[in-house]
């Protein structure tokens, strides 16, 4: 092995660098679904917008596809800000369904933030595609049993944007934690198409509670201005909803207790 080869390893060994020097993968079934998921997305993307927008054309609405554009950007800087904090906040590694595939992955993020560098395509990008391929089927449905509703089809086009945006939020991600990005993925971090490195940093400097949209992050400035996820976790805890932290608490006090 050569000298920096072996440095390599050692270092991807080295907690402090970011990596855990483990491997994981997906098992056999999750992984058709993540391989299966990615072939027929951009498929039923493309059917979306593409008989979307040929209705808009039809009713000359054409330019709605114009505000649609940012409103898929803003809705996928939305959605990734929810679901991270969702996954940050609530459940536990064990949770059925959602613990394996989403709360671990970001917990452990949390102490290895570059073992997201190592997966390829698929994996960065498949657990958002088995949500998003029945979200597409669910809008070609209901584009088929209501051809000439004009505003169906400028929803489908937001939301089939949205979906997209989504889908790729963990590769611009990826590239927010890379050491040496591609030259397009840089361009597109310095013009905060996609989210910027120094940016998202701020959501990994304690107490870990704010930034949490990582799409493109233009959302992370309004939301906590205003609070946005603090007062929905209030909300939650007093319909009776713990985050995770509170529930660890109490159960550790009644086993003081006992």
């Amino acid at each position: 092995m050569s000298a920096s080869v072996k440095d390599k390893v050692l270092l991807e060994r080295n907690p402090s660098s970011g990596y855990s020097g483990i491997e994981e993968h997906s098992g056999p079934w999750h992984s058709f679904l993540e391989y299966s998921t990615c072939l027929v997305f951009p498929v039923l993307f493309g059917l979306n917008v593409h008989w979307a927008t040929s209705r808009l054309y039809e009713l000359e609405l054409l330019w709605l596809v114009a505000l649609a554009i940012p409103l898929g950007a803003v809705g996928g800087d939305l959605v990734s800000g929810v679901v991270h904090w969702a996954a940050d906040t609530y459940c536990s590694e064990k949770t059925p369904i959602v613990g394996p595939s989403l709360v671990k992955p970001f917990r452990m993020h949390h102490i290895y933030p570059r073992d997201i560098c190592r997966h390829n395509l698929v994996e960065t990008v498949g657990n958002v595609c088995i949500l998003a391929v029945p979200v597409l089927g669910l809008c070609l449905y209901l584009m088929w049993i209501m051809p000439e509703s004009g505003w169906l089809a400028f929803t489908v086009v937001c939301v089939a944007l949205v979906t997209v945006a989504t889908v790729a939020t963990n590769q611009f991600h990826k590239w927010a934690h890379q050491e040496h990005p591609s030259t397009v993925a840089r361009w597109l971090q310095r013009t905060r198409l996609v989210l910027e490195p120094a940016h998202h940093q701020l959501h990994h400097t304690e107490p870990f509670n704010k930034h949490y949209c990582i799409t493109n992050g233009w959302l992370n400035p309004l939301l906590n201005k205003i609070q946005f996820f603090r007062r929905l976790e209030a909300t939650l805890t007093f319909v009776g909803i713990e985050t995770a932290k509170a529930k660890d608490k109490r159960l550790s006090r009644t086993t003081t207790a006992e």
